[in-house]
Parts: C-alpha cells; sequence; structure tokens
C-alpha cells in the first residue's frame, strides 16, 4: 500500500478542507513557526488510531477540533482523511477487493464527551481494525518512521527496552504483538471461565443432595398453609361482623339527631326575620344622620379655606416688599459693573500704545543680532572642518599602526604554535608507530573469535534441539492431561451419585425393623412391574414383633399354574423365602396381552406389565401411570448396584490416566531443565563470543586508528611546516611597514592647533545666538501682550453692554411689583367679611346633626337586642349540626371498617365475607369462636411455619432444572479446555516466529546501520547490541557509534549534531530492513551544520530512490528546502487559521530551464 493523500477538515488550525499530496521523493513543508506545520505530522498519526491527547498536544482528544479564533466560530467536529493506494493488492484479506483504500476518523463533541468513528471505504470499524491495517504494513500512530520533534532526543535518551520497538518495526512483528497480547487475554479469560465452570459444577452437586431434602419440607410447608389459611378466613369473618353492626349502630343514633335539628333550624328562622326587620330601621336614620354630617362638613371645609386663603394674602404682601427692594439693590449694582468696564477698556488703550511705540524701536537691533550670529556660525563650521580633517587623519594612522602590531603579534604566535606543532607531530608519530607485539596480539584475537563463533553455533544447535524436545514434551503432557481430567471427572461423578444415592436410600430406612424392600433385589427393568404387583407390602418388615410383617407360607399351598404366555415374578426377583408364594402368583406379561390373560387368573393371583400395569384376578385393573415409591426405591438401589460396579473400574482408569500424565509431566520437566541448560550454555557462548568478538574489534580498531593517525601525522607535519615558513615571510613585512608609519607627535600638535581655533569660534556664536535670541524673545512677548489687550478690551465692551441691558430689564420688574403689591394689601379685609357669614350657618349645621345622631344610637340598641337572641338561635342549632357530624364521622368509620374487612377478605381469602365461614369451616347454627381463639391458632400455625425456615416449593423442578445446567455446563467445560490448549499452542508459535524474525531484522538493520553511519559520517563505525535479557523479545537495543578519530562510546556522549546523524543513520538502518509506507521527519536536521545538512540531504535522495518509501520533511533550512522534490508552505494569512500552498520544484527547474 502507498499514502497518496491526506484530507483535513476542522482539525486543529485547518479549519477549511485541505489537501497533502502524499507523492513519490521528497515532499518539503516549510513555513514560519506557529503557523500549523506539525499539525500534519499529528493528523495523520491521529487517523491512524492515536488515543494519547497528550501526545497530540493536548489535554483531551476533543483539543483536536478546531477551537475558534476572534474572527471564526469553533466548530463541534473534525475530520482527517487518508488515502491508500492498493493497486499492488497487499492490505489484508478484508480490505483487499479495492484498488483504493480510504481511511477516515471523525470526532464529534457531545454533551457526554467527545466520541471518535473509524471509517474504512465508508464502512464504519473499530479503532482496532484500523491500528491493524498500519501495522500489518509496517507503520501506524506509533511507528518510528513518524518523528516529531523532539524524538530524536527522545530516542537518544530512551532505556534500551524502549529502543527495541524499532527492531520490532523493522521485523515486521508489531502485528504479531498485537496478536499475541490478543491471545493471551483470551487465554487468561478461558483459564478464568475454567475456574469458574469447576466452580459451578461442585456448587451443582451439593444443590442436587439439598433439593431432595427440600421437597419433603415443602408437604409440611403445604399443609400449614392451608390451616393458615382457614384460621385468617375466620378472623376476617369476626373482624367483618363487628364492624357491620357498628355501622347499624351509628345509623339509629343519626336518625335521632335529624329530629333535633329540624327543631332549633325552626326557632333560628324566626330569630333570623326579627333580626332583619331592625337593621332595615337603621339605613334611613343613617341616611340623615350621614346627610347632617356632610353639610356640617362643607361649611367647615369653606371656614379653612378662608383661614388659608387670608394667610397666603399675608404672605404674598411680605414677598413683594422684598422683591422690590431686592431689585433697588441689584440696579445699584449693574450700574457699578458698567462703570468699572468703562475704566477698563481706557487702561487697555493706552497700555496698548505704549506697546507699539516700543515694537518699532527695537526691530533695527535685531536685525543687526542676527547678521552678527550668521557670521559667527559660517567661522565655526569653518574651524571645525580642518579639526576634522587633522583628526581623521590622525586617527586613520593610529589604527593602522595598531592593525600592523596585532597582525605582528598574530604572525609571531603562529610561528611558535606551528614550531610547537611540528615537535608534538614528531614525538606522537614515535609513540604511536605498532610493534610486532601489538601485531601477534591482534591475529591472537582473530583466531578466537573464530573458535568462538563455532563454539556459539553449536551451542545454538543444541538450544534450538532441547527447545524442540521441551515443545514436544510439553504437546504430549498436554495430549495426556485431558483424558485423566475426563478419567478423574468421571469417576468423580460415579462417586457423587453413589454418595447421593446411599443418603436417599438411608433416609428411607429410619425405623425399628427393616423392611421388606431392603431385601429385596430385582433386575434392573422389571422395578415398576414388582412395585404394581406388591404395592406398599413392600414397606412391611419381616420381623413378626412388627405390627405388620410377611411371615410365610409353605409352598405346598401355591396355587393353580399363571396363564399361558405368563413369566412369573419370582425369575426377575430375588427375594426372602417368605415371599416365595407371592411371587409365584404373580406373572410377568406383556401390555397388549393383559386383558386377554386376566380372564384365566385363579383366584389370588394377578399379572403386571414391565411398565407397572396390573389385572388382578377379582377384575381389578391399574393402569401405569406416574412411577411409585416403591418403583422408585427399587431402581434406586439397582442403578447404585450398577454404580458401584463402574466406580471401581473409573477408579482404576483415573488410576491409569494419572500415572501416564505424571510420567508425562516428569519428562515435560526434564526436558525443561534439558532447555534451560542449553540455554544456559547457549547464552555462555554467546558471551564468550561478544566477548572475542569485542576484543578482536577493540584491537583491530586500535590498529586502524594507529595507521589512520600515522597518515594524518604526516600530512599535518608538511602543512605545519609549510605555514610556519609563510609565517616568517609575512611577519618581516609586517614590521618592515611598521618603520615607515610618520611620526604621531607632530601629528597631535597639528590636530591640538585646529581643537582651539574650534573652540574660540564655538565661543563667539554662542554670545551672538543668546544676544539675538534675548531680543527675539523680547519682541514675542510683545506681540503676544498686544493679542492679549485685544481680547480683554473685548471682554471688557461685552460686559459693560450685558450691564446696561440687565439695567433696563430690573427697572421694569421694579414698577410692576409695586402694582402688585397695592392690590396684595386690600385682599384681607375682603375675606374677613366672608368669614362671618360662614360663623353663623356651622351654628345651624350642627343642631341639625345632634338630632340625627340621637334618633340612630335608639335603633341601633333594639337591632342589637335581635341580634343577641338570633345568635343564640344558631348557636342552639350549630351544636346540634356538629353533634350530628360526631355521629356522620362514627357512621363513615364503621362503613370504612366494614369496607376494609372485606378488602382484607379478598385479599387475604380472595373470597366475599359471606364465604367466609364456609372456608374457615364454621358449623350453620352454631356458637361463633371468640376472636382471641382464632388469633391464638392463626399465631400457633404461622410460628410453626416459620420454623420450619426457608421451603423451597419448587425443589422438585430445580432438581431437573439443576441437573440439565450439570450436563450443559460439563460439555462447556470440555470445550472450555480445548480453547486453553488452541491459545497455548498459538502464543508459543507467535513467540517462536517473533523471535526468529527479531534475530533476522537485527542482523540486517545493525549491518544497515553500520553503513549509513560511516556514509553520514564520511567514516567511523558503529553497531547494535542486545542487552539485559537472554530472550531477544525481552532484551534492550543499545547503541555504540565512534565518528572518526573518537573511540566507541554510547550516544550519551556525542554532540546534538552527531546525536542527530547517528538517530537518522538507525531510521533509514530499520527502512532499509523493512520500508515503512511513508516517513515524516519533523525538523530533524534543526541541529545540524551546512555540511551535516548536506549529508543528510544526499542520504534523503538515496533513501527515496532505493525504497519505496514516500518522504515527508517538515524544516527551516534553506539547504533541506533547496533539495526536495516538491515544496508545500503552511501560513497563517488569517490569524489562527492555517492554509496550505505548494510548488513543484522539479516542474520549476524544467520551465526555467525552458526559458
Amino acid at each position: 500500500m502507498r499514502f497518496t493523500n491526506l484530507r483535513l477538515v476542522g482539525f486543529k488550525s485547518f479549519v477549511e478542507p485541505t489537501d497533502l499530496e502524499i507523492r513519490d521523493g521528497l515532499t518539503g513543508v516549510v513555513g514560519p513557526n506557529g503557523c500549523g506545520k506539525s499539525n500534519l505530522l499529528e493528523a495523520l498519526r491521529w487517523v491512524m488510531g492515536a488515543t494519547s491527547a497528550k501526545a497530540l498536544r493536548g489535554d483531551g482528544m476533543g483539543d483536536v477540533i478546531f477551537a475558534g479564533t476572534t474572527m471564526r466560530p469553533s466548530r463541534n467536529w473534525a475530520e482527517v482523511i487518508l488515502t491508500l493506494d492498493n493497486s499492488d493488492r497487499s492490505a489484508p484479506a478484508e480490505f483487499n477487493d479495492s484498488d483504493v483504500i480510504e481511511v477516515s476518523r471523525r470526532i464529534i463533541n457531545k454533551d457526554e464527551g467527545t466520541q471518535s468513528i473509524y471509517r474504512i471505504n465508508s464502512k464504519e470499524v473499530r479503532a482496532k481494525d484500523v491500528q491493524l491495517l498500519f501495522a500489518d504494513a509496517s507503520t501506524g500512530a506509533n511507528s518510528p518512521s513518524l518523528v516529531r520533534q523532539g524524538q530524536i532526543a527522545e530516542l537518544i535518551s530512551a532505556k534500551p527496552q524502549n529502543r527495541r520497538r524499532l527492531l520490532e518495526e523493522a521485523a515486521g512483528i508489531t502485528g504479531l504483538h498485537s496478536r499475541r497480547h490478543e491471545a493471551e487475554l483470551r487465554l487468561r479469560a478461558a483459564e478464568q471461565n475454567l475456574s469458574r465452570l469447576d466452580d459451578v459444577i461442585g456448587e451443582l452437586e451439593n444443590q442436587k443432595v439439598a433439593l431432595a431434602r427440600q421437597a419433603r419440607q415443602a408437604v409440611r410447608y403445604r399443609n400449614l398453609s392451608g390451616d393458615i389459611r382457614r384460621a385468617e378466613a375466620g378472623a376476617a369473618y369476626l373482624r367483618w361482623k363487628e364492624a357491620v353492626d357498628a355501622r347499624d349502630a351509628a345509623g339509629e343514633s343519626l336518625k335521632e339527631i335529624a329530629e333535633l335539628i329540624e327543631e332549633t333550624a325552626r326557632a333560628a328562622a324566626i330569630a333570623s326575620t326579627a333580626q332583619g326587620a331592625a337593621h332595615e330601621a337603621l339605613d334611613p336614620l343613617r341616611l340623615e344622620e350621614a346627610k347632617a354630617a356632610a353639610a356640617l362638613h362643607r361649611l367647615t371645609v369653606a371656614r379653612e379655606n378662608l383661614d388659608e386663603e387670608a394667610q397666603r394674602a399675608e404672605a404674598e404682601i411680605r414677598r413683594l416688599a422684598a422683591e422690590i427692594e431686592r431689585l433697588g439693590a441689584d440696579l445699584a449694582r449693574e450700574k457699578s459693573l458698567k462703570s468699572d468696564a468703562d475704566d477698563a477698556v481706557h487702561t487697555l488703550n493706552l497700555e496698548e500704545e505704549g506697546l507699539r511705540q516700543r515694537e518699532a524701536a527695537e526691530k533695527d537691533r535685531i536685525e543687526q543680532a542676527k547678521a552678527r550670529l550668521d557670521a559667527a556660525n559660517d567661522a565655526v563650521k569653518s574651524a571645525e572642518l580642518i579639526f576634522e580633517e587633522k583628526s581623521g587623519e590622525a586617527a586613520r594612522i593610529d589604527a593602522r599602526r595598531r592593525s600592523i602590531a596585532a597582525t605582528i603579534e598574530t604572525f609571531e604566535r603562529r610561528l611558535q604554535k606551528a614550531q610547537a606543532q611540528i615537535a608534538s607531530l614528531t614525538e606522537e608519530k614515535s609513540r604511536i608507530e605498532p610493534t610486532p607485539e601489538q601485531a601477534q596480539a591482534l591475529d591472537a584475537a582473530t583466531a578466537r573469535l573464530i573458535a568462538s563463533e563455532e563454539a556459539s553455533r553449536a551451542a545454538e544447535a543444541a538450544y534450538h534441539r532441547a527447545e524442540e524436545e521441551r515443545a514436544a514434551a510439553e504437546a504430549r503432557e498436554l495430549s495426556v492431561r485431558q483424558p485423566r481430567q475426563k478419567a478423574e471427572q468421571s469417576h468423580a461423578e460415579i462417586r457423587a451419585e453413589c454418595d447421593a444415592l446411599r443418603r436417599v436410600l438411608a433416609s428411607h430406612a429410619d425405623g425399628d425393623w427393616p423392611t421388606l424392600i431392603q431385601a429385596v433385589d430385582v433386575e434392573p427393568g422389571f422395578e415398576n412391574a414388582l412395585a404394581a404387583a406388591l404395592g406398599d407390602d413392600l414397606f412391611a418388615a419381616l420381623d413378626s414383633d412388627a405390627p405388620s410383617y410377611w411371615g410365610g407360607r409353605d409352598s405346598d399351598t401355591a396355587a393353580t399354574g399363571l396363564p399361558g404366555g405368563a413369566t412369573t415374578l419370582a425369575t426377575y426377583v430375588a427375594a426372602p423365602p417368605a415371599l416365595a408364594l407371592r411371587l409365584s402368583m404373580v406373572g410377568v406379561v406383556d401390555e397388549d396381552a393383559g386383558a386377554n390373560l386376566a380372564a384365566q387368573l385363579a383366584p389370588g393371583q394377578r399379572l403386571v406389565s414391565r411398565k407397572g400395569d396390573l389385572w388382578r384376578w377379582d377384575g381389578f385393573v391399574s393402569r401405569a401411570e406416574a412411577k411409585t415409591a416403591a418403583a422408585i426405591r427399587l431402581e434406586q438401589r439397582n442403578r447404585l448396584h450398577q454404580l458401584e460396579k463402574d466406580l471401581g473400574v473409573a477408579a482404576e482408569r483415573a488410576a491409569a490416566a494419572a500415572e501416564t500424565h505424571q510420567s508425562a509431566q516428569e519428562e515435560f520437566a526434564r526436558r525443561q531443565s534439558l532447555e534451560r541448560d542449553a540455554r544456559a550454555l547457549f547464552t555462555e557462548a554467546r558471551r564468550s563470543l561478544d566477548g572475542a568478538r569485542a576484543r578482536q574489534a577493540d584491537l583491530e580498531r586500535e590498529h586502524e586508528r594507529a595507521t589512520t593517525r600515522l597518515a594524518s601525522i604526516a600530512e599535518a607535519t608538511a602543512l605545519a611546516e609549510l605555514d610556519r615558513n609563510e609565517t616568517s615571510s609575512e611577519l618581516d613585512a609586517a614590521r618592515e611597514e611598521r618603520l615607515q608609519l610618520p611620526d604621531a607627535s607632530l601629528i597631535a600638535e597639528g590636530v591640538g592647533a585646529a581643537r582651539e581655533s574650534a573652540a574660540r569660534a564655538r565661543a563667539e556664536a554662542t554670545e551672538a545666538r543668546a544676544a539675538h535670541n534675548d531680543l527675539s524673545r523680547e519682541a514675542e512677548m510683545r506681540g503676544r501682550r498686544i493679542d492679549e489687550i485685544a481680547r480683554e478690551r473685548s471682554v471688557w465692551a461685552t460686559r459693560s453692554q450685558t450691564a446696561l441691558a440687565r439695567m433696563s430689564e430690573i427697572e421694569a420688574r421694579h414698577a410692576a411689583a409695586a402694582a402688585a403689591n397695592e392690590t396684595a394689601r386690600a385682599q384681607p379685609a375682603i375675606i374677613e367679611e366672608k368669614r362671618t357669614g360662614l360663623l353663623d350657618a356651622i351654628a345651624e349645621a350642627e343642631k341639625s346633626r345632634a338630632d340625627a345622631g340621637d334618633a340612630l344610637a335608639l335603633a341601633v340598641a333594639r337591632a342589637q337586642e335581635t341580634d343577641r337572641a338570633a345568635k343564640a338561635c344558631d348557636a342552639a342549632a350549630s351544636e346540634a349540626r356538629e353533634h350530628r357530624a360526631r355521629l356522620e364521622a362514627q357512621s363513615e368509620g364503621a362503613i370504612a371498617r366494614v369496607e376494609e374487612a372485606t378488602l382484607l377478605a379478598q385479599e387475604s381469602c380472595s373470597a366475599a365475607p359471606e364465604e367466609l365461614p364456609a372456608i374457615a369451616e364454621f358449623k350453620s347454627g352454631a356458637e361463633l369462636p371468640s376472636r382471641a381463639d382464632i388469633d391464638a391458632k392463626l399465631d400457633r400455625y404461622k410460628r410453626e411455619r416459620e420454623n420450619l425456615g426457608g421451603v423451597n416449593l419448587r425443589a422438585d423442578e430445580e432438581l431437573q432444572e439443576v441437573g440439565t445446567r450439570f450436563d450443559e455446563l460439563t460439555a462447556e467445560r470440555e470445550d472450555c479446555d480445548g480453547a486453553i490448549r488452541k491459545l497455548r499452542a498459538a502464543i508459543g508459535s507467535l513467540n517462536r516466529e517473533a523471535r526468529e524474525r527479531l534475530v533476522a531484522a537485527f542482523e540486517t538493520v545493525n549491518r544497515n546501520f553500520s553503513t549509513l553511519f560511516t556514509r553520514l559520517f564520511n567514516g567511523g563505525q558503529a553497531e547494535l547490541r542486545l542487552i539485559d535479557s537472554e530472550d531477544v523479545l525481552e532484551a534492550g537495543l543499545e547503541i555504540y557509534a565512534s565518528p572518526p578519530g573518537k573511540k566507541l562510546s554510547s550516544m550519551s556522549l556525542m554532540s546534538g549534531g552527531e546525536q542527530a546523524l547517528t538517530a537518522t543513520a538507525l531510521i533509514f538502518a530499520v527502512f532499509m530492513a523493512n520500508p515503512a509506507p511513508v516517513c515524516v521527519l519533523d525538523e530533524v536536521d534543526a541541529p545540524l551544520d551546512d555540511a551535516n545538512t548536506e549529508r543528510f540531504c544526499r542520504l534523503l535522495d538515496e533513501m527515496a530512490k532505493e525504497t519505496k518509501t514516500r518522504f515527508l520533511i517538515i524544516t527551516h533550512q534553506a539547504l533541506t528546502m533547496s533539495r526536495m522534490n516538491r515544496l508545500f508552505g503552511v501560513t497563517m494569512v488569517e490569524r489562527g487559521v492555517s492554509q496550505l500552498v505548494s510548488v513543484d520544484l522539479n516542474k520549476a527547474e524544467q520551465l526555467a530551464a525552458a526559458e
């Protein structure tokens, strides 16, 4: 499968639908920080089944949904769609029908949380299905081929066990891990189910025994329930009869109180009539009294209004006098303000005239000061220009002198360094030249390595043979374990059934004398025939001291022979002699022939069938229906005899199976021990091989380093001698140039004279500028004052006009106030004349109101007397009604008790109260028992029933159900045991396959890693080692690398760039072993310099050509961008919203070449 397109909708900052084409070769993604480049990698991991929100830089999975910006609202869902090219038909079988596979994941925000929906080709699937699809393709959400920011550092600092995941990707066993884990979960679940089944089966065996005992208790329970029902019916009937009697007595009392209520009601009506007449006479008198009071009130209000009017007139007179006085004062104030304004305008005119005269006199002085200032500025510029020329020349000469001195000092140090380097290289060359002893040690180490490899191969072959033999012994042990379990289970089942039958038969053997049924043996199949022939006689004793027993008779008293076709029952029964006569008179026939032969029976004879049909000599016939207790007992005894025989056989089989299984277990244990010994020898051989290989590699590396270093020393010595000669020549030239420079003291004197001349010119210019500024400042202040005078004069003129207008207004208001004051002074005399007339009218109105009040008081007294009489009658009627209400409540209570008793009878006895005497078995006409006697019986019956405890009324039905369930669970246990064996075999197969593939992948990846490391570093060496465990499935992966010129060490001791290149080499080594369909590198080249970036890009080109992997590179490096086949740019034109643009660099180069 090949990745072709990634579509994002509403995912993080990609709110609009965005398509990222994933094509062959190198695809670059560029853009500024924070624009959303890494969101593309996270979208790819998310659609492949990522479940960790933290790995996607979020607190919850809902954080992948677009959260909104200041310009756009948030979204409620997000979706990512990944399109795969399946034209090579490499997908799993269930998805291998299409040329194109479309995998999508949509997340929706809901009230209860987020929900993810996975689809493959529009069909909804589980997250696990999507994860397995990509795992089988050697990729996935957690694949090391998807390298996010910082993951290189994580890979470097990761524990060796975590690095092993790279090998698993290379071996393509990530899918095997998932399937093995699933199989282990199923195995644990199956083992738990098997344990539960064993517990349930044991519990069912116990239930069978308990249910037989519970059936006997159920009979006693039913009898007591009948007694309780009869006692409850009697108690319910007595309660109902008492309630009916109480109801009838309450009805009689209600009739008596009804007559009393009628008498009191008539008396209350008469009193109410008299009360109404008295109250009707009150209304006209109240009306007359109200009219008189209203007239008096109107006159009183008129008098009060006149008083208030007089007060208002007096107040108006006082107000007008004060107003006239205030207006006079305002007029005087306005006249004063107008005079002040006129004086101020005159003063301002005089000041303005004086300022304009001074302005004309100062104009010539300002022009003279300006000319002096211009001349001084020109002198300053000329002096400063001369000073700058002198200073610049002095600075240049001084800088050149210091530069020459620094150059001389540098050349002297270089010359000393070159001489010291030549001496050091000469000494090092003499020290590291290889000796004969070192060559001999290297040859000996190579010989030991060859011997160790041969020993390791032999130990590995022995270990594999021991592992196969152990697996065969394990399979043998598994094959004999099930027969043993079945044999032991069969033996336990027979033993349990024997024990149950013995307990059942022993429970029926209680008594002082043994019964006949305990001494009889009947052939299987004839139990019903014997039970039909003897019936309850089988339970009689054989002891003559028993109340009923079998005494027996002589055989010569036997009856005549049986009809033809009948076989005597004694043929099939082994019984005591006392039963011989009875058995000889019973014949066994077929069911169809019994009716015909019955007519031939002699007195005392009878015929029976094997099913239990009975034909007696006197014509009595009994058909076989349900089995009798005697037949069941006989069958149980026969079954017990048969089981006792089978029990011995089952015990022998179980012992034989146990012996066979024990032998297989011992063989399995022995093979396991041999396998452990072989593994230990193999491990020790591998350890010796690793030591020999490391020793040989160390010696070989030391030899190579010495050879390489000698060549480097020779080259460095030549370069150092050349550098020494060149430095000596350059040093002589620099010393000659320093002697040609001019004298520094003469240059300093010229600069000092130019500085003094410039200072004098600046002082004169400063003095001229100060004089000119003073004159200009004074002129500016005069101009501002003249403008202020104009504004002030305008303000004072306005004030004068305003004062004149207000004077006219005040004079008019003063005249109006004087006229109003004359009118107000005449008003009090008019008001006093009106008050005198109102006082006479008020005295007449008060006399009329007093006469109407006396008449109304007399009528009110008469009405109150009638109210008291009516109230007494109403009280008597109310008391009678309350008494009736109490009686009605008592009657209703009695009726409710009758209904309650009726309902209780229906609920407890399911019968009407009239039917209860029959249920309680009361005799007609007899005296009813007391409630106390009935309740005592009921309590006694209930106590006896409660003493029985919990009784199972369905014991017989449950016994049958338990038997059926027991058979079903036994079959289910066998199925579960078979599934466990299959799962163990599958897990063993997966482990063996994973080990083989992982070992092969390790060798391939290690070889590729060494090659790629050398290519990236232009030399050096590196290797991978499995550590921390003998089992490759549990071992960790450690990286040892040695860049050119350095000793072999772990990655933690390397620089940042070296670590990045080493991790990149490891990732690409995995690709070469098992290339993934896509590889995403997020800013992996960030710590690399230009040289390392160039080697990194060159390796990317080679990997893209050698594998079918499609590379997606997220980068900020300009050099990396230039090596891409196409570029995608991620921008944020709108804040918080990412957009994607693309450029095909190959097509762009072709177009540029064409132009």
